[in-house]
């Protein structure tokens, strides 16, 4: 039963579908006869906001709300900071300008794979997720930096440095 239904609801849904192309082009010709061009373009703006009223009424729809500031935007910079590199540990959003954040390095040290584990003034706690080879020292100043699809690198904060190697964040 209710497979016949659910074919009865599907053919339904095609006609009216076809009918309604039908409709769309016998309009289309109509306004295809029109010798002038400001009544033509006015025509054709017709059947468009006939063919499509759900992008019409949504768009009106955020014309007519208020404004709400993003809270992301509003957020200081310590808390742009501390969000860095957190969105696989919990539901944290970053703003798309977010891109990179300078690090002070307080505590380094290397696990059993020979991959760095950082630990940060402001608590953060970072591992090294590649091979390369990077020389940091406590005290040393980083920048992180985001890569593609959420890769995010870490480097030195000099400006002839170039040597970088990929990290993820722990806590």
């Amino acid at each position: 039963m209710k497979n016949n239904s659910i074919i009865t609801l599907t053919i339904l849904t095609l006609l009216s579908l076809t009918t309604k192309a039908e409709t769309l082009n016998v309009s289309l010709a109509q306004c295809l006869k029109i010798q002038d061009s400001l009544a033509r373009l006015v025509c054709f703006d017709d059947l468009a906001e006939q063919a499509v009223p759900a992008v019409n009424v949504k768009a009106k729809m955020v014309k007519n709300t208020p404004e709400v500031k993003d809270e992301t935007t509003m957020a200081p910079t310590s808390t742009k900071v501390a969000d860095f590199g957190a969105e696989h540990l919990t539901t944290y959003k970053v703003a798309e300008e977010d891109q990179q954040v300078v690090l002070i390095v307080e505590q380094l040290s290397k696990d059993h794979y020979d991959k760095w584990r950082f630990t940060f003034t402001n608590g953060q706690q970072w591992q090294q997720t590649d091979n390369d080879f990077l020389k940091i020292e406590v005290g040393d100043s980083v920048l992180l930096k985001k890569g593609f699809m959420s890769a995010v690198y870490l480097k030195k904060n000099l400006p002839d440095s170039n040597r970088k190697i990929r990290v993820k964040r722990m806590k």
